[in-house]
């Protein structure tokens, strides 16, 4: 059971940016899953270093697009991207001392950050990006 559901309201219209996000919502749903079926504990590490690893990469790629076609507000949405980073890194510390509600605030996290930041700052960038021919 999905707590995600992909639609036209998450899209930016930013192709690449949003099969970027899609994967970022697999993760989420994954979790989800897992916490649904009573295992959360089986695949929370390898979830928050999915996120991680993939957040990296995503945020690496949007920030070349912030720096190739001059971005006004990069440097506040590059510190959104800190922030995120910062969260994640924090829930894993949690993890790693066996903070038994990690799996739901990790959840309910990635779900409220996902979709904030697409539906906010990712939109507000996604603009821009458009009217400079970003597919």
């Amino acid at each position: 059971m999905s707590l995600i559901h992909w639609d036209d309201n998450l899209s930016i219209g930013v192709k690449s940016v949003d099969e970027q996000h899609k994967r970022l919502v697999e993760i989420i749903n994954k979790l989800n899953d897992a916490l649904v079926q009573g295992q959360a504990n089986d695949v929370l590490g390898e979830v928050l270093s999915d996120v991680a690893d993939y957040t990296v990469m995503h945020f690496a790629y949007e920030e070349s697009l912030f720096e190739k076609y001059n971005y006004p507000d990069k440097d506040k949405h590059i510190q959104s991207h800190k922030d995120l980073i910062a969260s994640v890194q924090n829930l894993q510390e949690k993890l790693q001392q066996d903070d038994f509600m990690v799996g739901v605030e990790t959840m309910t996290f990635l779900k409220e950050w996902l979709t904030g930041h697409i539906l906010k700052v990712d939109k507000a960038f996604s603009a821009h990006m458009i009217e400079h021919g970003v597919e």
